[in-house]
């Protein structure tokens, strides 16, 4: 499982993008804690959005863990909640 930043912004996308890929490589599925995520922008919720959309492909989904508010805000924002397969809790 790996532990989401508190800060899921712009200027950390890339790096996500990297760790998020290499995880991928490693093991089929993604189980992603989301407990410490205090702000998530747009950048961000594409990111996990393309992680859902690739993981889809081969009949995945992303397991989340914990609870974050913000994200689930932002996801549901952009109307992606669903998608995402984010509750509020």
């Amino acid at each position: 499982m790996y532990q989401l930043p508190a800060e899921l912004i712009i200027n950390s996308v890339s790096e996500l993008k990297e760790t998020l890929l290499d995880l991928l490589s490693k093991q089929s599925s993604i189980e992603l804690d989301i407990s410490q995520v205090t702000r998530a922008d747009t950048a961000s919720i594409q990111l996990l959005c393309s992680l859902q959309k690739n993981l889809a492909e081969t009949q995945q989904q992303i397991t989340w863990h914990g609870n974050s508010n913000a994200l689930f805000a932002a996801a549901k924002t952009l109307g992606v909640q669903d998608f995402l397969a984010l509750s509020e809790q």
